[in-house]
């Protein structure tokens, strides 16, 4: 079955990566949740997408250059769409301890994204994987990253867990650590989820919004993806299992 994860929660139709986000893909029925980490000044692991907090809060400035109680008293509820200030009120940057503490519940996949890519914060692969390793729960794990040599920690760090590497359009670096990392998967961008060069390595793509789009990773059995609009996913899921159930075997 095709995995639907929520692309930072329902993103779509909630401030990314927060709390209320979450908590919305866990009612729609995802099977997983995307999530972004990042350290603050303070070496706190904390769920958020973008270097700065300029786009999706009320503050400005880089995560790495703000304490947790800086970051603590930002509004994380501006995003890019107007009706969530209104909507979303004093919703605030969370911790990763906190978002595992409210999902552990839950029988999820979690897809953590560390975000290397652009600072390599220093010791954060140690950090994420204590604070998964206490507070697992009713939680399975994905962990993913741009920057390859976080990857390579990872795996170091623990030679049991699943790994992902997230590319661009230019993927071969990834590919070409499929076997010594053991990828469980790599995480390309929806137009190149199933070209030939991947090989017969699975796939979970990203981001597919459309209804086209859906219905299409569900055809082609692809292994996941990540959509901003989780509970559209589940419908149409449920619509093609009940077509199925209805055509001839």
């Amino acid at each position: 079955m095709t995995e639907i994860f929520a692309h930072r929660g329902s993103k779509g139709t909630h401030p990314e990566n927060t709390m209320p986000a979450f908590l919305e893909a866990v009612r729609v029925g995802a099977d997983g949740i995307e999530l972004d980490v990042q350290l603050s000044k303070d070496g706190v692991p904390v769920v958020i997408h973008d270097d700065k907090v300029n786009r999706t809060t009320n503050g400005s400035g880089l995560v790495c250059e703000l304490t947790l109680k800086e970051l603590k008293k930002l509004d994380a509820h501006q995003g890019y769409r107007k009706r969530f200030a209104a909507l979303f009120k004093k919703t605030k940057i969370p911790t990763l301890q906190e978002v595992l503490q409210t999902l552990n519940k839950y029988p999820l996949i979690l897809n953590i994204e560390l975000k290397t890519d652009t600072y390599d914060y220093p010791g954060i692969e140690e950090k994420v994987l204590e604070l998964c390793r206490k507070n697992t729960g009713n939680l399975t794990f994905l962990f993913c990253s741009f920057n390859v040599e976080t990857l390579k920690r990872l795996r170091e760090l623990d030679s049991e867990i699943k790994l992902s590497a997230i590319t661009g359009l230019e993927f071969e670096e990834a590919l070409a650590q499929k076997n010594s990392l053991r990828l469980d998967s790599i995480n390309p961008p929806f137009k190149i989820r199933n070209i030939d060069d991947f090989s017969g390595v699975p796939t979970r793509c990203w981001t597919a919004n459309q209804d086209k789009q859906i219905e299409a990773l569900f055809d082609e059995n692809v292994l996941g993806f990540m959509t901003d609009f989780p509970e559209k996913a589940v419908v149409l899921r449920k619509k093609k299992k009940q077509i199925a159930l209805l055509l001839p075997k």
